[in-house]
């Protein structure tokens, strides 16, 4: 192939589809001149650059952290065991404090619902944390237990990434006895850097995920409620139960001088009932700790997801506007012609180069306006950030999640299938006492 073709094939696979030059000239290493290149062989290593091109990442420096006492401590847990309510005085109001308690190394802690979320506020500035729903206040004891679980999952999930359990700002939260909210946490990883990228690869799975998030939303209000709404009649049949078993007591005590074989089917069937029912409490009790909490905790984490996503989405467009905007005004400079505005580095003023930049548009569209392509790379570093900060945010909810369904749902089969051989000991008592009767 003639050298022509060649520099026609650059012209159309680098320049004209905006890859910037510099970086080809340095990926090609020492061999500059064309006629040391095979056509096929050229044709070969641009496919390569475009490709690595259109994976952008970059590692950028950020503050180390500095380890503490829970970094890199193996078998680390932390339990939210229980509340307790303290009345502050007469005309105030009663406080709610969930105990924490973090083994091996046995700190004991006490939190309001407030400082999770403050705790969950400050750490989603930069990192990827579940969320914890608005409190609401009630005197029913339901809602504290509620909490607590939902609490407990927060710390499991936080936990469990050693960049954020590995923060001061933890170990204050699950050591010392009082908490500073809205602290100002800079951003700062154990390694003191970050990585940016921003690939097809990610941009289609946040599509799926935006996609996904947008119809599976409804769907697990819908279980969220169903859940709840059995729980509901399993109570208002445990009740009827309940009452069946008072009234066949009554029915016992009014029988006394009747028939002795009526008596005795009354004390049973009252018998039969109490202990269904008890059966039953424990079935709603396994109900709400398993499959209730998790559709719980599933359904409150949608809505930071597309939090994420908005802000990806709005991180975007700055790009995209500012680079649209920035093309406009290169065409402009470069139909005016006057290099003094062009906004050169000081490596292309000399007469040669000046010469090229000026005769092909594409090149000087790469060179012109220095000051506003680092403001562009700015903007595209920042939109790398949060572009790979979606994409990990929510792969590890996800995960996360799945894997907390999974366990709930294995406790709930095994819990329900002891429930199981209780009613099939129960029934079959029942049947042993009413043919002796």
């Amino acid at each position: 192939m003639s050298l022509e073709q060649k520099q026609n094939l650059l012209v159309k696979e680098i320049i004209d589809k905006g890859f910037n030059i510099d970086n080809f000239q340095k990926f090609i290493d020492q061999r500059h001149d064309l006629e040391e290149w095979d056509y096929d062989e050229l044709v070969e290593v641009i496919k390569k650059f475009q490709d690595q091109q259109n994976d952008y990442f970059q590692v950028l420096k950020c503050n180390r952290t500095i380890p503490n006492a829970i970094s890199k401590l193996e078998n680390l847990t932390s339990t939210v065991v229980g509340y307790e309510k303290v009345q502050k005085g007469i005309f105030m109001s009663t406080y709610v404090y969930f105990k924490i308690e973090t083994k091996p190394i046995n700190w004991v802690v006490k939190r309001t619902y407030e400082e999770f979320i403050a705790l969950k506020n400050m750490l989603n500035k930069h990192y990827n944390v579940p969320n914890i729903p608005n409190q609401r206040k009630s005197p029913v004891e339901f809602t504290y237990i509620k909490q607590l679980r939902h609490l407990q999952m927060f710390l499991n999930f936080i936990l469990l990434d050693q960049e954020i359990r590995s923060l001061p700002v933890i170990q204050d939260f699950l050591s010392l006895d009082s908490f500073q909210p809205n602290q100002v946490i800079p951003y700062t990883t154990l390694s003191g850097d970050f990585g940016i990228r921003i690939n097809k690869q990610i941009a289609c799975f946040i599509k799926q995920s935006d996609y996904f998030l947008n119809n599976v939303s409804p769907l697990q209000k819908k279980a969220y409620k169903l859940v709840k709404q059995l729980m509901k009649n399993m109570q208002q049949q445990n009740q009827t139960m309940f009452q069946l078993s008072d009234v066949y007591k009554e029915l016992f005590k009014e029988s006394k001088a009747q028939n002795a074989r009526l008596k005795d089917c009354y004390i049973i069937a009252s018998h039969l009932f109490e202990q269904l029912s008890k059966i039953q409490t424990d079935n709603i009790k396994i109900l709400n700790e398993t499959i209730y909490a998790q559709q719980r905790f599933q359904f409150h984490q949608i809505t930071p997801l597309k939090d994420i996503l908005n802000q990806r989405e709005k991180h975007h467009n700055q790009v995209f506007d500012f680079s649209n905007k920035l093309k406009a005004k290169k065409e402009k400079l470069y139909q005016q012609g006057e290099v003094v505005k062009w906004d050169l580095d000081e490596s292309y003023l000399d007469s040669f180069k000046l010469e090229q930049i000026k005769s092909t548009p594409q090149i000087a569209f790469q060179c012109m306006c220095k000051t506003d392509n680092s403001h562009l790379q700015v903007l595209k570093n920042q939109f790398g950030q949060i572009n790979l900060r979606a994409y990990e945010a929510i792969e590890s909810v996800i995960k996360y999640a799945s894997a907390q369904f999974k366990d709930h749902l294995e406790k709930f089969a095994q819990l329900m299938t002891t429930s199981i051989n209780q009613y099939q000991k129960l029934w079959s008592d029942t049947l042993e006492n009413l043919a002796v009767s």
